[in-house]
């Protein structure tokens, strides 16, 4: 017997309405803090303090602006660190992009020997990145050794062959300009980071000799030029060795160097005073207590008020009191014998 289509009596589905679907969104961001200190981005990039000081410096890796409080540091944000593991290379692109070598590993990057890498470097035709003092207490530059690969490429520099004669004439002079350059080099690295007129004037004031800023500020413009100055990333103890040795190198020497920061530093703060005034940003700092005689006012006994004259009590042997005051020796009107001094 043939089988009848009963496909015509089985109704067919109905669409049942549903809730509208809801736009697509990024997902959330990970729950965690918004910024990191140097030491624990360090941590999480895998990279050594002096890397991560490099990446900065090169604008490799953002920081935050400060806030101006005492002791703030530069902190990391947190999207920094997501970005740098999320990209191709990872945190290992970033180490090859800051990779550093001293004198004798450049050397062989750029095919020369030693005496001529020093020369080239005395003259200012390659600029260190870094410096830091050995165990015996000397000053070690290192050079950016993505730099040096490009330097050999393009022969910006005389490598081979005898230098020109100012060259000769300028090595003949013992002159060293590796710390001149130094400087150069940082001074322009915060100058990119800085974003206000006065942060860029505090970036040429800390190559300046100390009096110098003071002499042409108000206080409250010295205030503001400290809370904006630029600070380190990482917070390290120095000997009093090293920093007699490395303090030197972070100013700029007597003469025409001096000047030339004297003179970019007024033009600075002319423009800062032109565009925006210190009291704006400046620092609220708690009032010192006051101190009377030595003391905080704080811990100052109070004198006690007169009181109206008082009968004798039963037991009481003399006059009442008169004003107030004991019998004993009476102190002067209005001094504490607290606060008095011992000869």
């Amino acid at each position: 017997m043939p089988f009848s289509d009963l496909s015509s009596a089985v109704p067919a589905p109905r669409a049942v309405p549903g809730p509208d679907a809801a736009p697509w969104s990024a997902p959330p961001e990970p729950a965690g803090p918004v910024t990191l200190s140097a030491e624990a981005a360090a941590r999480a990039l895998g990279l050594r303090q002096s890397e991560v000081e490099t990446a900065v410096g090169l604008g490799l890796l953002a920081t935050t602006r400060g806030t101006g409080r005492p002791g703030e540091r530069p902190k990391v944000p947190a999207g920094e660190i997501r970005r740098l593991h999320g990209s191709l290379d990872g945190p290992d692109g970033l180490r090859a992009q800051v990779a550093t070598t001293g004198a004798r590993d450049g050397a062989a990057l750029l095919g020369i020997t030693e005496e001529r890498f020093a020369k080239l470097a005395r003259l200012g035709l390659l600029v260190p990145v870094r410096c830091r003092l050995n165990r015996y207490h000397c000053v070690v530059w290192r050079y950016l050794a993505e730099e040096l690969r490009t330097v050999r490429r393009h022969q910006v520099v005389p490598l081979t062959g005898q230098l020109p004669a100012p060259l000769r004439r300028l090595l003949a002079t013992g002159d060293d300009a590796r710390p001149r350059s130094w400087r150069r080099r940082v001074l322009s690295q915060r100058l990119d980071r800085a974003g206000t007129a006065w942060e860029r004037a505090a970036a040429v004031a800390a190559l300046l000799p100390r009096p110098h800023p003071a002499a042409l500020l108000t206080p409250d413009e010295l205030r503001h030029l400290e809370a904006v100055r630029p600070r380190a990333l990482f917070a390290r103890a120095r000997s009093r060795t090293a920093e007699r040795v490395l303090e030197p190198l972070t100013r700029a020497l007597p003469g025409p160097e001096t000047e030339r920061y004297a003179g970019q530093f007024a033009g600075l703060v002319d423009e800062a005073r032109a565009t925006a005034h210190p009291a704006q940003h400046a620092v609220r700092r708690p009032p010192r207590p006051a101190r009377l005689c030595g003391r905080p006012a704080g811990s100052v006994r109070r004198p006690t008020p007169n009181r109206p004259p008082q009968p004798p009590g039963p037991g009481s042997t003399g006059p009442a009191r008169k004003d107030g005051r004991s019998r004993a020796r009476q102190n002067p009107a209005g001094q504490d014998r607290s606060s008095r001094s011992s000869a």
